[in-house]
Formats: C-alpha cells, sequence, structure tokens
C-alpha cells in the first residue's frame, strides 16, 4: 500500500471555523506582510500554534482583518 505525500506547502489550505464565517488560509500564497497581525493581533499571532485563533475576534472584526491581506492568501468563507 502506497503512503500518503506530505502535504505541499504551495497548495495547503487550512480553515479555522469562527461562529458565522471562517477563515481559509493558503499557505502558498502569503507573501507574510503581517496586516492580518497589524489588523488583530489577538486573532492573528504567527509565534503561536494554531497560529490563527478565531474565538478571539468578533466575525466583523475577522472579515475586517482579512480584507487587509495583500496576497489573497487569508479569505472568509461564509458559514450557513
Amino acid at each position: 500500500m502506497a503512503e500518503d505525500a506530505p502535504a505541499d506547502p504551495e497548495t495547503l489550505t487550512r480553515i479555522y471555523p469562527a461562529s458565522e464565517v471562517a477563515i481559509e488560509w493558503r499557505q502558498g500564497l502569503c507573501q507574510h506582510s503581517g496586516n492580518c497581525v497589524k489588523a488583530h493581533a489577538r486573532v492573528f499571532n504567527p509565534r503561536r500554534k494554531p497560529w490563527i485563533e478565531t474565538e478571539q475576534g468578533t466575525d466583523d472584526e475577522i472579515r475586517a482583518a482579512v480584507a487587509r491581506c495583500p496576497s489573497g492568501a487569508l479569505r472568509i468563507r461564509e458559514l450557513g
């Protein structure tokens, strides 16, 4: 039986759900501008694992912070 190949960092996408939205993070697109951290350091903290904790902000705060991502690595997915 073949082993699963390791995830390609260029296409890796992680989902971080909140109450009405989820944050999608596409690692391969991230330019590490830090705009998300500057916008909401409680939600986005690259020194923490996981580095995104959606329970630290409201859906509206999360939407506003994600909107500042210049590369499109962070996106909002509406839930429900």
